[in-house]
């Protein structure tokens, strides 16, 4: 499977031309790198957005900076225990892992996905992972097929879409809110694990739907993830909770005083009593250490000119969060999915259904890729899992982060009500014009919906914006002409 590409067409030749120069993940990273979905991120909001200071990370420092974690977890699982992950691979699929995501972040999937819901009767949703593959293999356009009228995107290798994948389930049998495959790339499930695999989902969908069972369908999620969409969900994990962190202490969102406020959120947010006093105890770490490099301009740090405290203090969080990123990376480690799943019946008392879920899915654990989980040793897990929670606390529910949100919403929601009517369609740009009227989104007519395909385009559209595109074409639609 590994030279294997999602549809048969536009590289044959190219690879055997360019055989022993790049190998096929090396030409779908470059393939990712050149492409405008890529460069767009540069403007979508990972946090603060782009409409604040410069310095802050969007999509794509995000991104290039989860690549390198990612290398780095690869470089030391392949030398530890002797494997072959291919560094290319990890790298494309950590560069592209953000690409379908909507402007405003995970407010706009949301909005989008809501609205697209409505106007297609639930028929069809959005999803920002869900996303990078529709990008990858249509919306990036790389390759057309006159004969058949076809977009092939960029057509990448199989394996490259697996890496990407963390949520294998198809939209219509999934809760239809978040956390889906679309149903027109149920295909590549097959090609990945076989027609079993989709009668799989079947026979479970209600069981994995059913909010009761949210723990048995993560580990769903985790035993069905290759071992490089399980080293980029690690590297994501670091990077959210340290440079997001980081900007927000640059930001003064965090500071010293915000330490009563998260460990009342602690309280409120109802973790397990085990995990609370251990996640509070690594809040108290984090805010006893960010004092203490505030305070490194006192009496006895040799340091009295007031410019020089500045340099002291900058250094020393760059440190302080650069510790954090190497002590997160050498605390991964593996185990074989096989065992995980024996420790896991073994802990939890599984009911019988979810018993029988997790012995049933047709996925085969000797294979390479799916015989080893990426598990976190010596408890940094709740280091990761406190920094997440001082973000959400003082960042993400800060008062101008939030009316920002509010603006945001506003702004996708108005969009969508445009761009849904099909009376606007010369509102479009060209290409997407050119798409509609020959028949790229026609397959989505089927069900009864008959303007089903435009609002899939609208969705399409809307989604790819960067923030301050979307903001702009909002100012020129509803703003009085001057």
């Amino acid at each position: 499977m590994n030279n294997e590409r999602v549809f048969n067409y536009g590289y044959a030749g190219k690879e055997k031309k360019e055989k022993g120069v790049r190998t096929p993940f090396q030409i779908d990273r470059d393939r990712i790198i050149h492409s405008s979905a890529f460069r767009r991120m540069r403007n979508k909001t990972q946090v603060f957005g782009v409409f604040t200071l410069d310095y802050y990370r969007t999509r794509l420092t995000h991104s290039l900076e989860v690549s390198q974690i990612a290398r780095a977890v690869t470089s030391i699982l392949n030398k530890k225990y002797g494997l072959n992950i291919d560094i290319d691979l990890v790298e494309a699929v950590s560069l592209a892992h953000d690409i379908g995501h909507a402007p405003f972040g995970h407010l706009g999937e949301s909005i989008i996905n809501d609205e697209l819901k409505k106007a297609t009767g639930g028929r069809f949703g959005f999803e920002a992972n869900a996303q990078n593959i529709r990008i990858l293999n249509f919306l990036e356009k790389k390759f057309y097929d006159s004969k058949n009228n076809k977009i092939y995107g960029i057509n990448p290798a199989v394996k490259t879409i697996d890496g990407i994948l963390k949520y294998k389930i198809p939209y219509s049998l999934s809760d239809k809110n978040k956390h889906f495959i679309y149903d027109n790339d149920i295909f590549i499930l097959e090609k990945l694990h076989g027609k079993d695999f989709i009668n799989y989902l079947k026979k479970y969908s209600v069981f994995l739907n059913d909010r009761k069972n949210k723990e048995a369908k993560e580990n769903f999620f985790e035993f069905s993830r290759c071992i490089e969409c399980q080293i980029l969900n690690a590297a994501d994990d670091i990077a959210y909770a340290t440079h997001d962190i980081e900007d927000g202490v640059e930001s003064k969102l965090i500071d010293i005083g915000g330490h009563l406020k998260v460990k009342k959120y602690l309280r409120e947010y109802g973790l397990p009593a085990d995990d609370l006093t251990k996640v509070a105890r690594e809040v108290d770490n984090f805010f006893s250490n960010l004092n203490n490099i505030f305070k490194t301009g006192g009496d006895g740090c040799g340091i009295n000119d007031k410019t020089m405290y500045h340099i002291k203090v900058k250094t020393d969080l760059k440190e302080f969060f650069s510790n954090y990123i190497s002590k997160f990376i050498l605390n991964i480690e593996l185990e074989e999915r096989r065992d995980g799943i024996a420790k896991l019946k073994s802990k939890s008392k599984l009911k019988p259904k979810e018993n029988s879920l997790i012995l049933d899915v047709p996925i085969d654990f000797d294979d390479g890729s799916y015989k080893y989980g990426v598990v976190w040793k010596n408890g940094v897990n709740l280091e990761i899992s406190a920094l997440k929670q001082i973000s959400y606390r003082l960042v993400m529910e800060n008062r101008e982060i939030l009316l920002n949100r509010y603006k945001a919403e506003n702004i996708i929601r108005k969009l969508f009500s445009v761009f849904s009517d099909i009376k606007n369609i010369k509102l479009y740009p060209d290409d997407f014009q050119e798409m509609y009227e020959f028949g790229f989104y026609d397959g989505f007519e089927k069900y009864k919906n008959e303007n089903a395909g435009f609002q899939v385009m609208c969705a399409d559209y809307i989604s790819g914006m960067t923030d301050m595109y979307a903001m702009k074409l909002y100012s020129s639609l509803f703003d009085a002409m001057v």
